[in-house]
């Protein structure tokens, strides 16, 4: 046998025992939002902090709109590990991480960067309320501003006296708007467009951007700026699962959750006002109730819905100075 060709298998035999660089993990994440929403963005731009801190060796497989399953299927997904990483809102993962329930409280923070900054400051403690729970917390993106869809304009808190409601499938959610004077009907989000357009419900609360994203505007064509809570967007994985994984590929994961989740809330306080600009040109019916009633009736679930010490130590932590 010649060189040459002795030559060549050796190389053909090197190449075939030579590790494969390219994606040795690819992360499924599914999530309900359309894609492109802002919380669909967040994931986009981990994904590519994932690959380029692994130099391509892990990224994120993303299926959003519900694709693998409404909210309450992704966080058991999670849980059970057939899911790699899920993006619910707070308001379903706080079913499953108790701690979790103080961001449902209404009126927390006045802003997006203000909840950002808290959230920043207080990630361990967090993280630590994740791991109790079997899950590893990745990130926390933004949901937005919540204000209400309706069918009929909203001028004051007292318009929404008995306005069936949908709320999402959340118990401090249902008492907030049961507080309002509001019949809260918790139900999934993807049933909710043809809720609206048959009349089954006569409005919801919701960001701008599930407005804009999922057409809302076309069944439910008013629009009232009430900003009754700053919705957090949670990104997990299971505990375990993470726990597995080589220590590079979780330092890479941590950091990309971090960095992509600062870009995210930005990225939503900045689709605000054109999304706002945008519905007015199509003709939504935009109000701006006064807020200080809804506020008021927001007070007694502070005490009735924080029950245990560490949703009591968290909302310290939060709220303090």
């Amino acid at each position: 046998m010649s060189n040459r060709v002795l030559t060549a298998l050796a190389t053909l035999a090197a190449l075939a025992a030579a590790p494969v660089a390219a994606q040795e993990y690819s992360f499924q994440v599914a999530h309900t939002n359309a894609a492109g929403e802002v919380q669909d963005m967040g994931l986009q731009k981990m994904k590519d902090l994932l690959e380029a801190k692994t130099d391509g060796a892990a990224t994120l497989e993303i299926f959003a709109g519900g694709q693998l399953g409404d909210e309450q299927q992704t966080v058991e997904g999670v849980m059970l590990g057939s899911l790699d990483i899920g993006m619910t809102s707070n308001a379903m993962l706080s079913n499953y991480v108790d701690d979790y329930k103080v961001f449902d409280l209404p009126f927390l923070f006045p802003s997006i960067p203000s909840l950002g900054e808290k959230v920043d400051a207080n990630f361990d403690m967090m993280e630590d309320s994740a791991n109790g729970a079997g899950f590893q917390l990745l990130a926390v993106f933004s949901s937005g501003i919540r204000h209400l869809m309706t069918s009929e304009p909203v001028e004051t808190i007292a318009d929404l006296e008995g306005m069936k409601i949908r709320t999402m499938q959340n118990p401090i959610h249902v008492e907030a708007f049961r507080a309002y004077g509001a019949n809260p009907t918790p139900m999934s989000y993807s049933e909710l467009y043809g809720a609206l357009q048959s009349g089954v419900v006569d409005g919801a609360e919701g960001a701008s951007t599930g407005y804009d994203g999922m057409k809302f505007y076309e069944v439910a064509p008013s629009f009232a700026l009430v900003g009754w809570l700053n919705m957090t967007a949670p990104v997990t994985m299971k505990k375990d699962a993470f726990d597995a994984l080589p220590e590079d590929i979780q330092t890479a994961l941590m950091e990309a959750g971090a960095e992509a989740a600062s870009w995210q809330r930005q990225y939503v306080v900045d689709q605000e006002q054109p999304l706002l600009d945008s519905f007015a040109e199509m003709g939504v019916t935009i109000t701006e109730p006064d807020t200080a009633p809804f506020i008021e009736a927001s007070q007694p679930l502070y005490e009735s819905q924080l029950t245990t010490d560490g949703q009591k130590a968290l909302f310290d932590a939060l709220t303090s100075e």
